[in-house]
């Protein structure tokens, strides 16, 4: 599994609206201090705004804020937005039945399917405030 390049640059985004005390920023302003293409900002924040992680105000006093608390957006509903469901295998996607017909016997399976749930588990319980200030 490989995340997307907007994966990152959506936490970014929200990473440091949460640093400077979510205060109102331009779209021209958190593009140019992120280093993201004023359309690429715009596309992952459209994705943002979309998901209710992210709000903006128009007009010339306006731009962008969390739409929630840092602490109440985790890592893993950023990637969700993004990318959309975490899926290690296609053996793992819900409408894919396994090739061999063997998803109870196999080990591969089964082991794949822990380390997916643990993955989202882990992405799930780190918010972006947390991933601010621990890493």
């Amino acid at each position: 599994m490989k995340l997307q390049l907007a994966t990152d640059y959506a936490i970014r985004i929200l990473c440091y609206l949460h640093e400077h005390n979510n205060r109102l920023t331009t779209a021209a302003d958190l593009s140019k201090e992120l280093g993201i293409t004023y359309l690429y900002f715009m596309k992952i924040s459209g994705y943002l705004k979309q998901s209710g992680l992210l709000k903006s105000v128009q007009g010339c006093n306006g731009g962008y804020q969390l739409a929630k608390t840092a602490e109440n957006i985790s890592l893993y509903d950023v990637v969700k937005v993004i990318e959309g469901d975490i899926t290690l295998n296609r053996c793992l996607e819900e409408d894919r039945f396994c090739s061999r017909d063997a998803t109870e016997q196999c080990s591969m399976h089964r082991f794949l399917k822990n380390l997916q749930q643990e993955l989202i588990s882990k992405l799930d319980t780190l918010n972006i405030s947390q991933l601010c200030e621990q890493y």
